[in-house]
């Protein structure tokens, strides 16, 4: 039977001077699926983000994006704004928010990128950048009410909470119309209630959106209750691949990470 594969990277390898940050990775995301990607500091999962997102160009191997039509196309050698473009968005970490903007106008620099409005259209203000503007106004309001964030649309994002910062950075991924979302230590500094309402968010995504969600997290207890399969990878290959009763089963898994008293905090 054929799997409907949304990424699909096969044999990657990246380098940066004598140092391999990434060892003939393959791996692969279906349509729909919450999927995880773990392993301790130093494994290489911000290398595969920044690969899958145009952020780094593999020397070998190849990166295969299957968006709205079904149709692949190779993401090694596209720059980032058209990786979003085919249908890609990612949250980061550290946080990106303007701080100074308000969680309305964050969301909807996201959206007028979807919607086409550049910078010369906002200066002329023609009919198509008026219309531009109304749909990408909607949206925004739309996805704040999404997340939750609906009656702090007019607050500045650097007076929001960690939480509420976490979920707006969701909101401005989805504003671009992604066909997958990957999501980088999406818990990172949250409290356990955070975590909770965190958890629920993703899962509506997919359910609701129907976006793929590809994740990197330290958090075992939001990965396991979210990940359908999980890939580990330690030392820039991957170990293992399986569902997360498999993952937490695999003695080479429990030895490199799960059963290691390091905790991750960069997500390198």
């Amino acid at each position: 039977m054929s799997v409907d594969k949304i990424f699909d990277v096969e044999n990657v390898t990246l380098r940066f001077g004598g140092v391999v940050s990434l060892n003939d990775v393959s791996l692969y995301q279906t349509r729909g699926e919450i999927l995880a990607v773990i392993g301790p500091n130093g494994a290489g999962k911000t290398s595969l983000f920044n690969s899958l997102t145009g952020v780094y160009q593999p020397q070998e191997g190849t990166i295969t994006f299957s968006g709205r039509d079904a149709k692949p196309i190779s993401m090694i050698g596209r720059k980032p704004h058209r990786v979003s473009n085919a249908g890609v968005a990612r949250t980061f970490q550290a946080s990106r928010m303007f701080s100074a903007l308000t969680a309305f106008e964050n969301v909807k620099i996201g959206a007028e990128s979807h919607y086409g409005i550049g910078a010369v259209g906002a200066m002329l203000k023609g009919p198509a950048t008026r219309r531009g503007e109304k749909k990408s106004d909607a949206r925004t309001i739309e996805l704040l009410d999404f997340v939750g964030l609906r009656e702090r649309a007019n607050t500045v994002s650097a007076s929001l909470s960690y939480g509420d910062r976490r979920r707006l950075e969701i909101a401005r991924g989805l504003a671009t119309d992604p066909q997958v979302l990957l999501l980088d230590e999406p818990a990172a500094g949250t409290n356990p209630s955070e975590k909770v309402q965190l958890t629920n968010l993703i899962r509506k995504v997919r359910d609701e959106m129907g976006v793929s969600i590809l994740l990197i997290e330290h958090d075992m207890k939001l990965v396991m209750a979210l990940a359908e399969r999980l890939y580990v990878l330690n030392f820039g290959s991957v170990i293992a691949e399986g569902t997360p009763e498999e993952i937490r089963a695999n003695r080479a898994v429990v030895d490199a990470y799960l059963g290691s008293s390091t905790t991750e905090t960069t997500g390198a």
